[in-house]
């Protein structure tokens, strides 16, 4: 018995000490290496995923305080910022409408996605490692 709770507890570290993260439409995976080290997301993962509802009719725009420019929506449309470099953190705006329907901080370890629905409202999922 003591030794299925060892090769149990040996799988799980397995798991940990390599890739982490979930999959982006375009396949890539946010991942954490021993290169930029752990716990955090490293260069190229993805950083925040906005998808704007097709049934949406009104403007949408992403203010990443850490990139150049805004980032405006279409109805139906997804758009991502990854990482530029390993650990990177930024401060985001989106205004729904000119409102501002999300300001907040994404550290290091976290990965944001937010949904605008077709009647504007703004629905928020996070995963940290």
């Amino acid at each position: 018995m003591q030794r299925r709770r060892v090769l149990a507890s040996l799988g799980s570290l397995a798991l940990l000490s390599g890739c982490l993260g979930s999959p982006s439409e375009s396949g890539q995976t946010a991942t954490t290496t021993d290169e930029c080290g752990w716990p955090q997301f490293c260069e190229g993962s993805e950083l925040v995923r906005v998808r704007v509802s097709g049934g949406f009719s009104g403007e949408v725009v992403l203010k990443p305080a850490c990139r150049e420019g805004d980032v405006e929506l279409s109805p139906g449309e997804t758009k991502t910022l990854t990482r530029q470099v390993d650990a990177e953190t930024c401060d985001v705006e989106l205004l729904v409408d000119g409102e501002v329907a999300y300001d907040g901080r994404i550290q290091d370890y976290e990965y944001v996605m937010l949904r605008v629905g077709s009647n504007g409202k703004i629905s928020l999922q996070k995963e940290e490692l």
